[in-house]
């Protein structure tokens, strides 16, 4: 079965990429299993490898100076985007197994740009994976465990309609926070777009076509 599944984070990091959906290993296989082959050092490897690519074609559209590729923040975001899935689809795990899971590692050098810019490789999907474990059960503890992680990294909470973390340090950055504002708008999260700071970044950017341009989602805002 090791063998089997050797590749099994690339896997599921190069068909989230292309095909927009995530395949996380043999059918067979149980969450123990998929987290340790997940990790091991050639799967490690590789995934390394796919993730740096992405780097290089994601920062050319980064607005502001580059951002480099921090390898430990991209392996982190896509550990924790992975057993985040592999949790959403093995369901009868109790909230012993969530924490384990999602709270094993602090994100590294959360003051840092480039590594907030390079977890988001992986986890600008996590809005679309929150919405389902929230469909699945409101009340699931892995919801609140996926809530408290956009807190850290707040460019993964755009689309999941809660408040960010205003004074994250990440708003200092101009090209990260106009990538988030750019991601509110394009998912029409309210709650986001909430943020003073964003508000001010968006009615800035848009100008007179403010209304007109965010569909009305900043009307509100500029009313007041």
């Amino acid at each position: 079965m090791l063998d089997q599944c050797c590749h099994v984070l690339t896997r599921f990091l190069h068909s989230l990429h292309v095909q927009g959906r995530a395949e996380l290993a043999a059918g067979s296989l149980d969450l123990q299993t998929a987290i340790d082959v997940a990790t091991d050092g050639k799967t490690e490897r590789a995934a390394l490898r796919l993730l740096e690519q992405w780097h290089e074609s994601a920062v050319l559209d980064l607005p502001g100076p580059a951002l480099a590729f921090h390898p430990h923040a991209a392996q982190w975001g896509a550990h924790l985007l992975f057993r985040a899935s592999c949790l959403v689809a093995f369901r009868d795990l109790g909230e012993n197994d969530i924490a384990r899971w999602l709270r094993g590692t602090a994100m590294p050098d959360a003051d840092d740009p480039a590594a907030h810019f390079s977890a988001d490789l992986s986890l600008r999907h996590w809005a679309a994976l929150y919405r389902m474990a929230r469909a699945l059960s409101e009340d699931d503890p892995l919801v609140k465990e996926m809530e408290r992680i956009a807190l850290v990294a707040p460019l993964a909470a755009p689309g999941m309609h809660r408040q960010a973390d205003a004074s994250h340090s990440l708003f200092l950055h101009a090209g990260l926070a106009q990538l988030f504002a750019e991601r509110a708008l394009e998912r029409a999260d309210t709650a986001c777009l909430a943020i003073p700071a964003i508000h001010s970044l968006l009615r800035s950017k848009l100008g007179n076509y403010a209304v007109e341009l965010s569909h009305g989602l900043l009307l509100t805002v500029i009313a007041s």
